[in-house]
């Protein structure tokens, strides 16, 4: 009797039934995943802007804000005081379209990170202030899409911002 190598019909079929039972369970937790992704890279974005005024309200010796255009946080600019005539900080305006105040950059998160979400409404008028000692205003960033949420916790006193992956920040 000869021998010869080889797989069975039946070994092939049943590699291929456990190949297709792993890939369909994969599938399922992609999406999830995604939205994972979506909302870490939605936080780094909105922390390194974050860190950016604080370092350069340090730097310029001026306060410097990051202000979203609404409660949604979706679309923020970052935006640094004018001088005026008497070489005093006049105070910010509302908004991100305003030539009294130097905005530097202006960000859309969904432009990068499409069906995520966010909510200011525990800042004070959707604006975190940074003062040229490097504190800022207290509150906290939510950042959401479906079950994925990560908050930006800022403390008044030293300025420092933290990513929490939960809704709160204790």
């Amino acid at each position: 009797m000869k021998y010869e190598k080889g797989f069975s019909l039946i070994e092939l079929l049943i590699t291929i039934a456990i190949l297709a039972t792993l890939s369909a369970i994969a599938i399922l937790y992609i999406p999830d995943m995604m939205d994972g992704y979506k909302v870490r890279g939605a936080g780094r974005l909105v922390y390194s802007d974050m860190q950016m005024a604080r370092l350069r309200a340090i730097k310029e010796g001026k306060q410097w804000a990051v202000e979203f255009t609404s409660a949604s946080a979706t679309t923020y600019c970052v935006k640094s005081e004018v001088n005026t005539t008497n070489n005093a900080m006049d105070g910010f305006s509302t908004g991100c379209a305003t030539p009294n105040d130097t905005i530097v950059k202006t960000v859309d998160i969904n432009n990068e990170h499409s069906g995520v979400t966010g909510d200011s409404s525990n800042v004070s008028s959707n604006r975190v202030e940074f003062n040229p000692n490097g504190t800022a205003t207290s509150g906290r960033i939510i950042i959401s899409k479906g079950s994925r949420t990560q908050s930006l916790c800022l403390n008044s006193s030293t300025g420092n911002i933290r990513i929490v992956n939960a809704s709160t920040c204790s």
